[in-house]
């Protein structure tokens, strides 16, 4: 089968979509689909383009604007290649659910989409929003015409019906397969403090850092040896966030590419994860999958994520997200068994199912 897939994921940095599209187009071929990326350059080390070498122009001055134009150049291709029609289905990936491409798709010919949320806006527990904008309208409209839309879990599923009014045969359900190499031996170049909570991907809006960090600061001064190491970089805002809580010298930020990620799991106390809301919820697994205690919310899927293997807290309370952390992190006993669980609860969700099912729904709208 010949898959045309949107290339504009590509366009974008590091992040879990890249990898997820990267990772379910080098299975397909290996399964032997055809995938045919226009792609002049990729921007990120998940996936090459074909002529990867002009990312070299970054460091150079104008070099962005340079790269940028590389990027439409890549987008009108694949509208050209949309136009042509020699393929048996279209993947878009676009994630603000672009929809010039529906102007120059042959008629008969199918397309599929991935839904991994729908964009809700969520209010969080100190009154601030998580905007959407105007996201989950051209999601709708995309899903209105899709030949299937695939969601990433059960949750988002009931999500996507409820905004979209489609019939539930013109989506299907397709849980994520752990995408995170879990056998990669790190070599950390920074020295990690004995004991650690972590804290994995952004911590804007829904995810909840804030009130997370306010619910546990006071309990977390009085645990002199105890520290959060986060991924990522931080920023003067939240650097003020920190000191003005006594917490400056326990909150740790660290790059993290695959090794340092596996090895900030492996030797964590817990993942805390006390997101607002999830279309699925990757850290929980990546966690459980290398024998990481999770500590997460009963929020969007990630109970369909960490079934009874996780400690789930309220992300609105301040008393149970702190209980739920101390449950965790003085009982070593508790850890082991939460251990024990996460890795039978992981196992579940597996890249060869993800791409087999992904396969299933290819051959029926194409049959169609």
């Amino acid at each position: 089968m010949k898959i045309l897939v949107d290339p504009e994921i590509f366009f974008y940095g590091r992040c879990g979509m890249v990898r997820y599209y990267s990772r379910l187009c080098e299975e397909l071929e290996k399964k032997g689909h055809t995938i045919d990326l226009p792609l002049i350059r990729s921007n990120s080390d998940f996936i090459s383009g074909n002529w990867q070498g002009l990312t070299a122009f970054s460091g150079l001055p104008l070099g962005r604007k340079v790269l940028n134009k590389v990027d439409v150049l890549s987008k009108r291709w694949y509208f050209r290649k949309v136009r042509e029609g020699q393929y048996d289905v279209v993947l878009i990936t676009s994630p603000v659910f672009e929809d010039e491409f529906l102007k120059q798709l042959p008629s008969g010919k199918p397309y599929v989409m991935v839904v991994h949320d729908t964009m809700r806006c969520v209010l969080g527990p100190d009154g601030l929003f998580d905007p959407a904008g105007s996201n989950a309208d051209r999601l709708a409209y995309l899903v209105r015409r899709a030949a299937k839309a695939i969601c990433i879990s059960v949750a988002t599923q009931q999500d996507t019906l409820q905004l979209t009014h489609v019939p539930e045969s013109q989506t299907a359900v397709i849980h994520t397969g752990n995408l995170l190499n879990v056998s990669v031996e790190a070599k950390p170049s920074l020295k990690l403090p004995a004991r650690y909570l972590t804290f994995v991907g952004d911590r804007t809006g829904r995810k909840n850092f804030r009130f997370f960090i306010l619910s546990i600061a006071e309990w977390m001064r009085g645990q002199k040896d105890l520290f959060l190491v986060c991924t990522g970089k931080s920023n003067v805002w939240e650097a003020d966030l920190l000191q003005s809580l006594g917490l400056q010298d326990r909150v740790l930020f660290v790059d993290a590419p695959d090794a340092v990620l596996v090895h900030l799991y492996k030797n964590a106390l817990a993942l805390v994860y006390p997101s607002l809301y999830e279309g699925f919820g990757l850290p929980a697994l990546e966690a459980m999958a290398v024998g990481c205690p999770v500590i997460t919310s009963t929020c969007g899927a990630l109970e369909e994520v960490g079934g009874e293997a996780v400690q789930y807290v309220n992300p609105a309370d301040k008393d149970s997200i702190l209980n739920g952390v101390k449950a965790v992190v003085e009982n070593e006993q508790v850890r082991a068994q939460m251990r024990e669980r996460g890795l039978k609860q992981a196992s579940r969700f597996t890249v060869d199912g993800m791409v087999s099912a992904f396969e299933e729904v290819f051959q029926e709208v194409t049959r169609k």
